[in-house]
């Protein structure tokens, strides 16, 4: 009895591994040349916060807000709703501000699916391990009430899960630079994309947060050595996902994601993403982040981390691509950001053709909101170009392209057409460029 059982487990290992192997090979990003062979359907959207009080003149590009993207994406799940984001203050339980509303609501939207009798839907959510409490009570009375399953996602190297994502059945996502935080919905300003009707990208969107959520279910922070080959990609850079968007028009479109040891097989390091961006750029480069400089300045020792800083020189002296910046500027921006923010703007002074622009983005606050922690700043992460879209939620700092968990979407034209989410960033950046809340980089800016 015994031969035959040994000789019928070899009979199986022998047929299945070719079986492991096909699944690999097909998630691995080798067919890089390969066409695809149509445009895959999704409706796109620029989703943004604009904090209560900042305004713009009449003609201004408008977007959806941010709360009004949750609350649709809620409307829509029907089976499952998963989460990824840092901490979950929503509730503004420690101040006294009608401004904390629509994060109350969302929390309460989210905990009714622990009532008993209702139709329950699978919510799971994956966040960052953290000592202080605060940071995950939200989460944590979700989980209690039995509304959520929570995970929380350790990394090493002092790692943080940075990644900001909702994914609705498999069909629709949002992804960007927004909080589970009563803040980012009314304080903070954020930006994202908003997917429906979506499910291939989605779907590959799913297998970063199904990453975080097996990180998280272990416990120990352990990451595997070798991903099962279901977290694989197809598309990357080199083979992105053709769309059709909004029944419009075409893009390609891929998911980057960092750090290296969460990349896994066929993704696209977020900062190789980055890199791309500004080295395929013709004529310009506009940024919006919150913050920059090439330093990794969490850890034991600071370290000079110059890829981001040298790509953006090099294309403004070889190839004389215009660069704008907009960078945050309130009262925990590091010290040492004015002083490389100079450096990189002062090229411009070095040759006549080259046109580096920095502006610092101020949120006004009076002094009974600056008694709130943590609000009237501008939290985006974004860069748009003569021919890509780049959405993320990572600042533009060392220690969150080595060590963190982020994500980042990026989209580019196929064809020169006027009205395209890309041209639709554009004008965003440009809106806030030339609006009165920007400011020129200049010695001892107050705010």
């Amino acid at each position: 009895m015994i031969p035959i059982i040994i000789l019928f487990v070899l009979v199986l290992i022998v047929l299945l591994l070719p079986l492991e192997t096909l699944h690999r090979n097909a998630g691995d990003g080798t067919d890089n040349n390969k066409a695809v062979p149509a445009p895959l359907p999704c409706e796109l959207q620029l989703v943004e916060t604009l904090p209560i009080g900042l305004s713009y003149t009449q003609n201004s590009p408008k977007f959806m807000g941010t709360y009004e993207a949750w609350k649709l994406l809620l409307d829509k799940a029907k089976l499952t709703v998963d989460i990824a984001a840092p901490y979950w203050t929503l509730r503004g339980i420690d101040v006294n501000d009608s401004s904390t509303q629509p994060g109350d609501h969302i929390f309460h939207r989210l905990l009714a699916n622990g009532d008993g009798g209702k139709p329950k839907l699978r919510i799971r959510i994956a966040m960052n391990k953290s000592q202080e409490s605060i940071l995950h009570a939200d989460a944590k009375i979700l989980a209690n009430y039995d509304a959520a399953e929570v995970v929380a996602v350790k990394l090493p190297n002092a790692g943080v899960l940075n990644a900001k994502l909702w994914i609705v059945d498999g069909q629709h996502f949002y992804l960007g630079s927004a909080n589970m935080d009563w803040r980012s919905l009314t304080q903070v300003k954020e930006l994202g994309v908003l997917a429906q009707n979506c499910p291939h990208l989605a779907h590959d969107v799913g297998k970063i947060f199904n990453a975080y959520w097996e990180l998280g279910s272990n416990g120990d922070g352990t990451i595997p050595s070798q991903w099962h080959w279901t977290f694989d990609t197809r598309y990357r850079l080199g083979r992105p996902m053709l769309l059709n968007v909004n029944k419009n028009y075409t893009m390609q479109a891929y998911i980057s994601s960092t750090p290296v040891a969460l990349t896994t097989t066929g993704r696209t390091h977020d900062l190789d993403a980055i890199l791309n961006v500004i080295e395929s750029a013709a004529e310009f480069i506009n940024i919006a982040v919150m913050d920059y400089f090439p330093l990794i300045i969490n850890g034991p020792n600071v370290q000079f981390w110059p890829p981001i800083d040298n790509a953006l020189r090099r294309a403004a002296v070889d190839r004389g691509v215009a660069i704008k910046m907009l960078v945050s500027w309130w009262p925990n921006s590091h010290p040492s950001e004015d002083n490389f923010l100079r450096s990189l703007q002062e090229f411009s002074q070095v040759m006549q053709h080259v046109d580096i622009q920095i502006r610092r983005f101020i949120v006004p606050v009076n002094d009974e909101l600056e008694q709130i922690p943590l609000i009237r700043f501008s939290h985006n992460s974004f860069m748009v170009s003569d021919k890509i879209a780049y959405i993320g939620a990572s600042n533009w700092t060392g220690e969150f392209f080595m060590h963190s968990a982020g994500i980042g979407l990026v989209l580019a034209d196929t064809t020169l057409i006027e009205s395209t989410i890309r041209t639709d960033l554009f004008k965003l950046f440009m809106r806030d460029w030339y609006s009165p809340y920007s400011l020129a980089l200049k010695r001892n800016l107050q705010i």
